[in-house]
């Protein structure tokens, strides 16, 4: 029976969806990741496309990923290797190059400029939308507002008024001047519970960067994931201070989304499948398991994505694509994605909820689930997660 799926080739093909990754911190950090991440600093200073993309093809990524995935097999072929340090060197090399990785992509999209953004030097809205709006690229705002028209007329008539009462007056009135939404004589759900507090609509920043890191084309979600789990995880600082502007949009939708009455959830079940590769599948399913013998804590720090349709889970229906475990979560807090996916992947029914969520792994088992391409059935395990805060 297959319990875990793998592999051996060029883990980089796999790069997590909006992945979980169990929080740790390197001890006596070896000399090679500690020169990776003082370039990726040297090259975020900078501000220069032709370093960063000097930087990814570079000797030294090519040698430090090599590393890691030498660390990695002799990990994997170690009693009790996960738990080894060449376990944990491994997954930091991944982390981090799945970072820098996914950041290659988003300089095409975003203008670079790095933000000290802090919980104790929050922006407010009006900064932040056009902090945001003088980052995005032309072409590609249009682009994700070409998306939403699409996606707004591939809605039936409720969740249409859902997404209408969802925006802030002002965006809601240029977006049907310019044609991106067209039918606004649709009616707006009534509230869930009976409240004379009306949320705050969310506005165009906070509307494109929940578009762009929902879209199924841009795979802006993997560098967002990415540089939090790079600073939570291996404290690599520069790449989240280059995408701290579209974070905190990110996360300004989140949180006015979860507090609106037709798409907020509360104390939901969901079903988050985990891809893993090579470099990370070692140390990761060993901090899994210890968690759930320990009844141990595991955090988020990136955006919490999962699906509240369990047959829709990617463990599910990604299994060949390496999402070979399960996690059963009770979110506490998250809102109702599925109306502003694209066309692509609208049906999924994915809750998004807010960066940071903790829970303790409660209990572990295993599911039998079909795999066409081998037209037999195999064996996934899933932990059981629920809410410590």
């Amino acid at each position: 029976m297959l319990r875990l799926s793998r592999r051996t080739g060029d883990s980089r093909r796999y790069l997590p969806h909006r992945n979980y990754h169990s929080p740790t911190a390197l001890v006596g950090e070896d000399s090679r990741i500690s020169t990776l991440k003082m370039r990726i600093r040297e090259v975020a200073r900078s501000g220069s496309k032709t370093d960063l993309l000097a930087l990814r093809n570079s000797e030294l990524y090519q040698e430090c990923y090599e590393w890691g995935r030498r660390q990695a097999i002799a990990a994997s072929q170690t009693m009790g290797g996960s738990q080894l340090s060449s376990a944990r060197n491994a997954a930091a090399i991944h982390t981090i190059c799945y970072a820098l990785d996914a950041y290659t992509g988003f300089i095409e999209r975003y203008t670079h400029a790095p933000m000290a953004a802090t919980p104790q030097t929050p922006l407010n809205h009006s900064t932040l939308e056009q902090a945001f709006l003088g980052q995005i690229k032309p072409t590609h705002r249009n682009n994700l507002l070409e998306q939403f028209h699409a996606t707004f007329q591939a809605n039936n008539d409720r969740r249409k008024g859902a997404l209408l009462s969802a925006l802030d007056s002002d965006l809601r009135a240029k977006l049907l001047a310019d044609g991106v939404i067209r039918n606004a004589s649709v009616p707006v759900p009534a509230n869930r519970a009976d409240t004379d507090t009306k949320p705050t609509g969310i506005n165009e920043a906070e509307l494109l960067a929940l578009l762009d890191y929902l879209s199924s084309a841009t795979g802006t979600f993997n560098v967002v994931n990415g540089a939090a789990m790079a600073l939570s995880y291996y404290g690599e600082t520069s790449l989240q201070s280059c995408v701290n502007v579209f974070s905190a949009a990110l996360s300004s939708g989140i949180n006015k989304l979860c507090d609106h009455p037709w798409f907020g959830r509360s104390d939901s079940i969901v079903y988050k499948g985990i891809r893993l590769s090579t470099l990370d599948e070692p140390f990761r399913i060993a901090m899994l398991n210890e968690a759930y013998k320990r009844k141990g804590l595991v955090s988020f720090p990136s955006v919490l994505s999962a699906s509240c349709d369990p047959n829709n889970s990617y463990a599910r229906t990604k299994f060949s694509e390496g999402y070979s475990i399960e996690c059963v979560i009770t979110m506490r807090r998250g809102f109702y994605a599925d109306p502003f996916h694209d066309t692509q992947t609208m049906g999924e029914h994915e809750i998004l909820g807010p960066a940071g969520q903790r829970f303790r792994v409660m209990g572990k088992d295993t599911l039998e689930i079909g795999n066409p391409e081998l037209g037999s059935r195999v064996e996934i395990e899933r932990y059981q997660m629920d809410p410590v805060d």
